[in-house]
């Protein structure tokens, strides 16, 4: 089985210049935890999730010696929250994202999902995306197996 089987062939992208608070939206509307962000030709230039928006909204944390310290919590106001929203998808995407070409096995994917602990995994092909693979694909795809709805590996 390739990546282009169980891929998400319409996966929603941002452009780089989003607002936080049109990530959120989209988001929420597409129930996803997180979207590529891609450039006007397709490209994929990063990765918003979920875990991005918690980490404007953690407490103030400071690495020290491969200990996290934190200064203390921040305080959630509509000031905080109107900054935020305001904040681009470029500003907080993760850029070094884990990909996969269309014509990966299943091996592969499951591996690099398994190997760099990502819920998602771009497909792209030449650059552009293509698709998503989510971890819920993964599971969908093993419940089809046991069920016999899908021959198996």
């Amino acid at each position: 089985m390739l990546a282009r089987e169980i891929m998400a062939a319409h996966a929603v992208a941002v452009a780089p210049d989003t607002s936080l608070a049109d990530v959120a939206s989209l988001m929420v509307a597409e129930r996803v935890d997180g979207v590529p962000v891609t450039d006007g030709d397709g490209h994929l230039l990063g990765l918003i999730t979920a875990t991005d928006f918690l980490r404007l909204l953690l407490p103030n944390r400071v690495r020290f010696l491969d200990v996290d310290l934190y200064l203390g919590p921040r305080r959630l106001n509509q000031a905080l929250l109107k900054e935020i929203a305001g904040v681009r998808a470029a500003d907080v995407m993760t850029r070094a994202v884990c990909t996969v070409e269309p014509d990966a096995p299943l091996e592969k994917v499951i591996g690099l999902m398994g190997e760099h602990s990502v819920r998602h995994l771009p497909v792209v092909q030449d650059g552009r995306l293509v698709g998503i693979i989510h971890r819920t694909d993964v599971v969908r795809l093993f419940s089809r197996w046991m069920t016999g709805e899908e021959e198996g590996p």
